[in-house]
């Protein structure tokens, strides 16, 4: 059985973004240059924010080359919390970065597929599609 990166530790340190109690932000460093971001909980108006300041900071950082986001753990999010999620994207393609999303949740699933954007969030590399956005295949 293999491990994908996302079970194994990751090689630096753990950061807990502040946010409100009904989300769980965690920021790790991935592999290469490259930052994980767990999110459990609900991604919604009040807690979009957070997430907004969270993806924007690692992208920010010096060396990034993209962002893989852990969104196994969302139990819920609406229209307000897909924002932050499209904006990074948009920001990491100016930047000559990636977003990927994977795993996502059903709840998040759901939300992508209502409003057309699960071509644009998810990674589709496991299928043997490279979309733009999409961290390079190895």
């Amino acid at each position: 059985m293999t491990t994908s990166t996302l079970d194994r530790p990751a090689p630096g340190p753990t950061i807990s973004w502040p946010c409100p109690s009904s989300l769980r932000i965690t920021l790790l460093m991935g592999p290469g240059c490259s930052m994980l971001v767990r999110l459990s909980g609900e991604l919604d108006i009040a807690t979009s924010p957070a997430v907004d300041s969270a993806l924007d900071f690692c992208l920010s950082l010096d060396r990034s080359h993209g962002v893989t986001l852990d969104a196994a753990g969302l139990t819920f999010i609406d229209a307000a919390g897909l924002r932050p999620l499209i904006q990074a994207h948009t920001l990491g393609r100016r930047r000559g970065q990636w977003l990927r999303i994977q795993p996502a949740s059903t709840a998040l699933r759901r939300v992508l597929t209502l409003t057309r954007h699960t071509h644009r969030l998810l990674d589709c590399t496991a299928a043997g599609q490279v979309l733009p956005g999409s961290p390079p295949q190895r």
